[in-house]
């Protein structure tokens, strides 16, 4: 069975991953379960679940049947995942960690050299924020739930955000293997050099980037959702 899926409903896939949200810690149980969200529409956003490994290297691809690593949920309010994605030279990694004060997620995905330490690519780094009450609205008590029913709200606000602010660009700006055999591959080889070089220094030379990524995604988000 494949890691991918693009068609399913959101409350489908989580309980495909997690039968039911007793399963979840209670001491993080809604922090756990937003951040399985987010994990779902990694895959159904067309990237493929791997275990997570040190390093650049990519782990291997789960077992069959299994859309969600099986130590996902054992740090404390923070949670990693990492994928593959056909066509892509490197993997990415995806890492969800929750402020439990102020109950905001922050999520940081990116595309990860393949060198030892496995670092994040600078050119290719999305991140978003949430807050928690507004997407699990029950907190840790969803613990208490059998059913995934309910317990994920604003599905269709998180999934079209979600995809706006990290699946969309973090793909388009993801590195690509080349198309062995085809005419004129050098010449794409070089464009797609140059528009990384391009990238690059367009990142250096604008420092604040990503606050002003999030100041612009807050506006559209306080538009559209209750703060």
């Amino acid at each position: 069975m494949s890691a991918t899926m693009n068609h399913e409903d959101l409350t489908q896939l989580i309980s495909r991953a997690v039968a039911q949200p007793c399963c979840l810690l209670p001491n993080q149980a809604g922090g756990a379960a937003l951040a399985l969200a987010i994990h779902c529409l990694m895959l159904r956003d067309g990237f493929e679940a791997l275990e997570v490994v040190h390093g650049g290297a990519a782990g291997r691809r789960l077992k069959a049947g299994s859309i969600v690593p099986a130590d996902w949920n054992q740090l404390e309010h923070v949670w990693v995942f990492e994928y593959s994605r056909p066509g892509a030279d490197n993997k990415f990694r995806l890492a969800c960690s929750l402020q439990s004060t102020t109950r905001r997620m922050f999520i940081h995905a990116a595309e990860v050299d393949q060198g030892s330490e496995g670092e994040p690519l600078q050119d290719n780094i999305c991140v978003m924020g949430l807050q928690l009450d507004n997407y699990v609205p029950a907190g840790d008590r969803c613990s208490k739930s059998t059913s995934w029913e309910g317990v994920i709200t604003n599905q269709q606000a998180l999934g079209d955000m979600f995809g706006e602010f990290i699946a969309g660009p973090l793909w388009r700006q993801a590195h690509k293997a080349a198309q062995g055999g085809s005419t004129g591959s050098g010449s794409w080889a070089a464009a797609a050099a140059a528009l990384r070089q391009h990238r690059t220094l367009v990142l250096a030379a604008a420092a604040g980037v990503t606050g002003a990524a999030l100041v612009v995604m807050w506006r559209r988000r306080s538009a559209a959702t209750p703060p």
